[in-house]
C-alpha cells in the first residue's frame, strides 16, 4: 500500500531581535540579583530576545511566505535600552521581564514585520503591542529590582525562529536572519 505523503506538522514561529553576548551578560547578572528565583533559570541566557511577531502554528507554505517576504524587510540600525523589570501574569503562569524604553524605531520594525507577515497570508496585528524580553518563567516569588542603569544594544538583525518545544530540550531553530537594509 502507498502512503500518501504527509504535509510537515505546523510549526512555532517567530521573529526576534536577540541582544549580543555583552547585553545577554547584563541582562543574566540583573535577574541574578533578584530575590525568589526558581532553582532552574528559563530562559537560558542563549533564548532570551523581544519578539516581533509570534505564531503558533504555521504551515509550511505560509512559513515559505514568510520567509520569502521577510526578504524585503528595510531598517536602519537602531539602539534598543532595557531601563525597567516588571511582572507579568502570562496564560503559562507569571514571568518576570525587562521592558524597553519608547522607541520609535523599534515600533516601526515591529509594524513593518506585521505586514510582512500578512503579506504572507499570517493574521498579524498592527499597532498596540507591549515590547519586552523575559527573564524569569514560573516567577511567582520573584521580586526583580531597578536596573542599575539600562542595558543597551544596537539592533542590526531580524531573526525568524522556529521554536521547536517537541525536542528535549526544547530548542531554537534559526531559519533565516535579515540584516539591516536601508530603504533605497
Amino acid at each position: 500500500m502507498n502512503e500518501l505523503h504527509q504535509p510537515p506538522p505546523p510549526r512555532r514561529l517567530f521573529t526576534a531581535l536577540f541582544p549580543p553576548e555583552e547585553a545577554t551578560q547584563a541582562i543574566d547578572a540583573e535577574r541574578q540579583r533578584w530575590a525568589g528565583l526558581p532553582r532552574r533559570l528559563h530562559p537560558v541566557p542563549a533564548r532570551m530576545h523581544v519578539t516581533l511577531q509570534f505564531f503558533n502554528a504555521v504551515d509550511a507554505p505560509h512559513e515559505r511566505d514568510w520567509l520569502a517576504a521577510l526578504s524585503s524587510l528595510r531598517f536602519a540600525p537602531f539602539e534598543l535600552a532595557l531601563d525597567r523589570a516588571e511582572l507579568w501574569d502570562a496564560p503559562s503562569g507569571r514571568i518576570a521581564v525587562l521592558r524597553p524604553s519608547a522607541s520609535a524605531a523599534l515600533d516601526a520594525l515591529h509594524d513593518q514585520t506585521a505586514r510582512l507577515a500578512r503579506q504572507a497570508g499570517l493574521p498579524a496585528t498592527l499597532g498596540a503591542w507591549q515590547p519586552h524580553l523575559t527573564t524569569v518563567r514560573r516567577a511567582d516569588a520573584v521580586a526583580p529590582l531597578a536596573l542599575a542603569q539600562p542595558i543597551r544594544w544596537t539592533v542590526h538583525r531580524v531573526d525568524l525562529i522556529w521554536s521547536n518545544l517537541k525536542s528535549q530540550p526544547p530548542c531554537y531553530h534559526r531559519l533565516g536572519g535579515f540584516p539591516h537594509q536601508e530603504a533605497p
